[in-house]
């Protein structure tokens, strides 16, 4: 048994055979053979060799007219690994004697080989291990004859281990077959964590090199609350842990029902709106369920993962549609396209950039290529004929970008109507606010923005100069430290101010330590994960405006992240107690 610990990402318990994808995406189908497969699965290993010995050799001997000799013998050395008594030898032993599988074999054996070498901390010695891994690479690849699975069609219940998951193959995990999944990389409001959320599987991130410590099959537990990932447990832990995921449906359920007969105003009777964040409009039925009063954020950028880098206007306007006929009356806000090239950057072909948080990305590249948000307009305003719209801008840092922005929203209407096509004039325009520029200057938007939506995960991010994907930093990623309430404070109050609807759509509106906090700031308005819409029901219910103001003064009192989270944990159990609800 062995206890690895990372960053906590989605809550619940996750218990399952590992699923581990490398680079490439490869899968280790099973652990063992029986008895009357070993010499099958030993001359389809042996095929497998020689056919990587065939392919580097021909590689080797290509290299040579076009390259200098020392290229040359880096495959030469790649051959001679290849007939190393630790691949001729133990991978036939392991089949033979344990009865693995040729694939779980040389995932084994390859991990004894790279363990201790990754140990000794050398740069040399680090970068012989890439050779170690393309052999191992090789071998899989002619072993398995293609690559992994299709993650959206698995056939058994699976933990998927991977380096990273992008966003849309987090989005579409086979929920019924994943039971949860754990990273090298990645911090706690990555857009994969905050997917994970949405979906209601349990993750864990940042486990460092979980990818090669696991072997496909090994029997993994993952604690999304705590962060703790188990490797092949004892009896003990298992049954320890099965309780634990019981207790955890068991807690959702009570809080499910409590939120369910709780009112939808704060004790003293003052209205709280709660709305869901969503990426696909399939959502929405399991959103009205949990509790939601309509859609505070698409994120529309993942209509381009299911259509392709060029979607039509009239496939954005079904999606849009489809969406607002779930929602029966409720609003619809729907944020243009948030691509990077951090995220999606293939989807719509976006170059490689040094830095992407800081390069062309959301709004910039709207501006930039303006026919992919005339696209969405076009669509967004059309379908405003069939129910509660709103169009939301992301990443706006100055008041010249949304005013660039306004005047080709202006432009577009001026189009449809000379079209005569039908569309309400009046739909509101609207920005995130997730830049600390937008937020120190939130007062000279307020004649041009028709509505605020904070986006804390961002404005942490850039007012913080915190890397929220970077596990080696996401200790310093804290919603408390009071750089970031002090923004979050000066937007809502200068909204409120004005008189202009202010909503929370980051992951700070959807945790209930910090859902009193912004109550007593002045919200009203949060946009959360379908799953937290529950719990903040709850919460808000049994809270009174006054308490939430002096909760949010002692706050802003304090000078360390810490401490205001304290302080925020005490009052979160003062209103949803544990013996009440457990874990």
């Amino acid at each position: 048994m062995e206890i690895k610990n990372g960053i906590p990402v989605s809550p619940g318990v996750a218990i399952a055979p590992a699923l581990v994808l490398d680079s490439e995406s490869f899968r280790i189908p099973r652990r063992f053979i029986r008895k009357d497969e070993v010499d099958t699965e030993l001359k389809r290993f042996e095929l497998a060799r020689t056919k990587a010995i065939e392919e580097i050799a021909e590689i080797r001997d290509s290299v040579h007219s076009v390259a200098k000799d020392e290229v040359g013998l880096i495959f030469d050395a790649h051959l001679r690994m290849l007939e190393d008594p630790l691949i001729t030898r133990e991978i036939p032993e392991k089949i033979r004697g344990k009865r693995y599988t040729p694939e779980y074999a040389v995932s084994r054996v390859f991990k004894k080989i790279i363990k201790p070498i990754k140990e000794i901390n050398d740069a040399y010695f680090l970068q012989r291990v890439n050779d170690f891994y393309d052999i191992q690479k090789r071998l899989l690849r002619n072993l398995l004859g293609q690559r992994a699975h299709d993650l959206t069609k698995l056939d058994r219940k699976v933990v998927v281990v991977a380096h990273d998951l992008t966003p849309s193959q987090t989005a579409t995990l086979d929920k019924k077959m994943v039971a949860g999944f754990i990273t090298d990389v990645g911090g706690a409001t990555s857009h994969t964590a905050i997917l994970a959320n949405a979906l209601g599987i349990p993750a864990v991130v940042g486990l460092g090199t979980i990818t090669s410590d696991i072997s496909g099959g090994d029997v993994v537990i993952v604690d999304g609350k705590s962060g703790r990932v188990i490797v092949n447990p004892d009896d003990a832990t298992h049954s320890k842990y099965e309780a634990r995921g019981k207790g955890y449906i068991d807690r959702e359920k009570r809080m499910f029902e409590a939120a369910a007969k709780a009112e939808r105003t704060t004790r003293d009777g003052t209205a709280v709106n709660l709305y869901a964040n969503i990426e696909w409009d399939d959502e929405i039925e399991q959103a009205i369920k949990l509790g939601g009063d309509g859609v505070g954020l698409f994120r529309t950028e993942f209509i381009y993962s299911k259509f392709g880098a060029h979607p039509t206007e009239d496939q954005h306007f079904e999606v849009y549609k489809r969406a607002l006929g779930m929602l029966d009356g409720r609003p619809l806000t729907l944020r243009t396209m948030d691509f990077g090239a951090d995220k999606f950057a293939s989807e719509v072909g976006l170059e490689r950039e040094e830095n992407p948080f800081l390069g062309c990305r959301s709004i910039r590249l709207s501006l930039r290529q303006p026919h992919l948000l005339i696209t969405q307009l076009r669509a967004a305003l059309r379908v405003s004929m069939l129910g509660s719209v709103r169009i939301m801008l992301p990443m706006v840092g100055s008041i010249e970008e949304f005013r660039q922005a306004r005047m080709i929203y202006e432009n577009v209407k001026s189009d449809l109507a000379r079209e005569g096509s039908q569309f309400k004039p009046d739909v509101l325009l609207g920005m995130m606010v997730e830049v600390p520029s937008a937020a120190l200057t939130i007062d000279s938007f307020m004649q041009d923005a028709d509505f605020f939506s904070i986006g804390t995960n961002d404005l942490v991010q850039y007012t913080l100069a915190v890397d929220r994907n970077n596990q080696y930093v996401a200790n310093l990623f804290k919603h408390t430290n009071p750089a970031v309430l002090r923004l979050v404070k000066l937007v809502i109050d200068t909204a409120v101010k004005h008189n202009k609807p202010v909503s929370v759509c980051g992951e700070m509106a959807g945790e209930a330590r910090f859902a009193v906090l912004l109550l007593g700031f002045g919200l009203r308005d949060f946009s959360v994960g379908p799953t937290s819409l529950p719990e903040l029901r709850t919460l808000l219910s049994r809270v009174t405006v006054a308490e939430a103001v002096a909760l949010a003064e002692k706050a802003m009192a304090l000078s360390a992240a810490d401490e205001i989270n304290e302080l925020l944990e005490a009052e979160v159990e003062r209103l949803l107690p544990s013996e009440e609800f457990g874990e």
